[in-house]
């Protein structure tokens, strides 16, 4: 079973319209909803790529009932935790012409300490079941280290290997603990080095660094260039084919938890995020964040290259 952790879920509302007009009225082709937020957006992915997967975080006000309703309708298991707070929301206007994405992400509601510990409590109970833990959070500020860094803990003491898919002071936190597989994008990596990472070699050096520090496997994705894979055996690049895409939201997630789902399945990472790549880019094309149909992923899988790299 795959666990995954994310203490701030989202509703979200996706709404698709042909072409945005400033400053007119938008009529939407489709208006769809769906359970989102970093962890669950990939553990919807992992539950399509035939994962048992569990998923745990916050849930509070009528938000949170909605939540669950979407939950149950797309068939992930889960527990939530109540909280006082509501459950945020967010909001995605695609742009079909463009291949424009505004989201409008409301803020992660507070918590307090007795609903952190019950919450801990609900992971450190369902750890012995779990094959692996997934640490997600798609805060730009980098949601509650100390959170975080408690989960890493009791992961470490079942044994069970955590892949990380943070920012900002929650990745500080999976790097500190030593996570087993860290992933972030170009961005957020350019933000937490202030260096310009413009060539490979510039993001392999510090990548090399994390690694040397004591997370195992680091993957920094970079949009349609697909990853790059550093770990003490070396570096890699996984490259996705070229594909049409309108809507590359939550494609990292996608990647995450199909990548997780293999893995589960085969215990080869090298290949498992290679086919979490070509999850990634079947993705693109769906309207919901972590939509990749298995049949999808297949078509785009011989397409999908692996290549050591210096």
């Amino acid at each position: 079973m795959i666990l995954v952790f994310d203490p701030n879920p989202a509703l979200e509302r996706v709404a698709l319209v042909e072409q945005f007009v400033s400053g007119e009225a938008q009529k939407p082709m489709r208006v769809s909803t769906h359970a989102g937020g970093a962890g669950l957006r990939a553990a919807h992915a992992a539950r399509q790529h035939g994962a048992d997967v569990l998923a745990l975080g916050f849930a509070g006000g009528h938000l949170g009932s909605l939540l669950r309703e979407c939950l149950d309708r797309q068939d992930i298991p889960h527990v939530l935790t109540p909280i006082a707070a509501g459950t945020r929301g967010d909001f995605l206007l695609l742009d079909r012409e463009r291949g424009v994405v505004t989201e409008v992400p409301e803020q992660a509601p507070a918590f307090d300490a007795g609903e952190a510990e019950r919450l801990l409590a609900a992971l450190e109970r369902h750890l012995p079941h779990a094959a692996l833990l997934i640490l997600a959070d798609a805060q730009p500020e980098g949601g509650d280290r100390d959170l975080f860094a408690r989960a890493h803990e009791l992961a470490r003491r079942a044994g069970v290997p955590v892949w990380a898919d943070l920012r900002g002071e929650a990745m500080e936190a999976a790097i500190d603990g030593g996570a087993w597989l860290l992933r972030t994008n170009l961005k957020n990596f350019q933000r937490r080095t202030e260096r310009s990472l413009q060539y490979d070699s510039a993001i392999l050096a510090e990548a090399r660094g994390i690694v040397a520090g004591g997370v195992r496997h680091f993957c920094v994705t970079l949009g349609e260039d697909g990853m790059l894979l550093i770990s003490e055996e070396g570096a890699w690049r996984i490259a996705p084919p070229v594909v049409s895409h309108y809507n590359p939201t939550g494609s990292g997630e996608t990647l995450v938890g199909a990548g997780a789902a293999r893995y589960e399945q085969e215990a080869d990472l090298l290949q498992a995020l290679r086919y979490g790549c070509a999850a990634a880019a079947a993705s693109v094309a769906h309207d919901a964040p972590g939509q990749a149909a298995p049949g999808e992923v297949r078509v785009l899988l011989p397409r999908t290259t692996v290549e050591r790299i210096a």
